[in-house]
C-alpha cells in the first residue's frame, strides 16, 4: 500500500459503512437506526479512504461546550500500523485545537493495546495521581 493513494475527507460516512467497519474490528453495533441518528450528531468525522474503500474512521462527540470525545476511532486491520491511524488523529487533535476552550478535557477509551498509540497525541492512561480509572457499562 503507497501512503500516497491513502485519501483523508473531513465528513461523515454512511451508517453501513461505519457498521462495517466495526463488524471488522471486531466491535459489536447497535440496530442501525441508532447508528444513524448518532453519526448525524457528530461534531465532527474524519475518515481516510484507498479508492472508493474505507479503511479508517475516527468522530469527535460530545456537548459542542466543553466536553468533548474521541470516540470510535477504528483501522482495518489489514491496513494498521501504516500511518493511517496517525493521519486521522492529527485532522481530530488538529479540530479540537481550534474549536474547544483553554481547560477542556478531551476524553477517550482507548482499545486494549492501543494506548501506546494515543500517548504519542499527549493523552495519560488512567489511573494515575490525579485521576482514577475510566469505566464503563455496557446495557
Amino acid at each position: 500500500m503507497k501512503s500516497d493513494r491513502i485519501k483523508i475527507y473531513e465528513k461523515n460516512i454512511a451508517a453501513d459503512d461505519f457498521i462495517d467497519l466495526r463488524k471488522e474490528v471486531g466491535w459489536n453495533c447497535v440496530e442501525k437506526k441508532y447508528i444513524k441518528h448518532a453519526l448525524k450528531n457528530n461534531l465532527f468525522s474524519v475518515h481516510a479512504r484507498i479508492g472508493n474503500r474505507i479503511v479508517g474512521y475516527g468522530r469527535v462527540i460530545g456537548d459542542n461546550g466543553f466536553t468533548f470525545y474521541i470516540q470510535d476511532m477504528m483501522i482495518r486491520p489489514d491496513y494498521q500500523k501504516k500511518g493511517i491511524g496517525r493521519k486521522l488523529m492529527i485532522r481530530i487533535m488538529d479540530y479540537l485545537k481550534k474549536n474547544c476552550p483553554k481547560g477542556t478535557m478531551i476524553c477517550l477509551m482507548a482499545a486494549k493495546g492501543k494506548e501506546g498509540f494515543y500517548k504519542k497525541f499527549g493523552f495519560n492512561e488512567r489511573p494515575n495521581e490525579d485521576y482514577g480509572p475510566g469505566m464503563i457499562k455496557l446495557l
